[in-house]
């Protein structure tokens, strides 16, 4: 009998073990979901779990019919077709291919540039919805990353002309809320994109 429970144990441990998202909390936020998948396959060298849940943040934000999460998902789906983590899981992704089943591990850079011209187009939406509400805050998010979207398509001038706007909105903000706590230098985050993207 407690050889049977030994092997028993064995086998749930392997299982769990093998499981590719094993020690990733569920979330029903697809930011929270977002923000697991970056940790996943910038530090972890996961990418299979990641994937997983970059798609369902996308799928809820479709749902919702949010420009600015659809942004942030397919600008991070970007990211992941260029990670060096999918890069080291070559065999896998070769053999098993990817969810979106247009993406190959051989095109998946040109299907990268293709995540982020479909992040600025929602981006651009989300853009006009914040300018008619005010949220100066969420502008300069959006303005932030269409700038990193830009600079993963070679497009310095857009690049940094979307950092100059994103200085812009977060004045804005401030002006209009001076009571407003942040976390963070905007203007240091915002400075050192500029220097990554070589901006004059």
């Amino acid at each position: 009998m407690r050889e049977l429970k030994f092997l028993v144990g064995i086998s749930l441990l392997s299982i769990l073990v093998g499981c590719a998202g094993v020690g990733v909390v569920a979330s029903s936020d697809p930011l929270a979901k977002l923000n697991d998948a970056q940790e996943l396959f910038q530090k972890q060298d996961r990418p299979l779990p990641a994937e997983r849940l970059i798609r369902e943040a996308l799928a809820i934000y479709k749902e919702r019919d949010d420009p600015h999460g659809l942004g942030n998902s397919h600008r991070q789906y970007g990211d992941f077709l260029r990670s060096p983590a999918v890069s080291q899981w070559e065999t896998v992704y070769r053999r098993d291919g990817f969810q979106d089943k247009s993406v190959t591990f051989d095109n998946r850079l040109v299907k990268a540039s293709e995540y982020y011209s479909n992040a600025l187009e929602y981006y651009q939406r989300a853009e006009e919805q914040h300018r008619k509400a005010n949220r100066f805050d969420s502008l300069t998010n959006v303005y932030f990353n269409m700038a990193w979207s830009y600079q993963m398509l070679n497009d310095r001038e857009k690049a940094c002309s979307s950092l100059d706007r994103a200085l812009e909105a977060n004045a804005e903000n401030v002006k209009r809320n001076p009571t407003v706590k942040q976390f963070g230098s905007i203007t240091d985050a915002v400075a050192s994109a500029k220097r990554q993207a070589r901006c004059g």
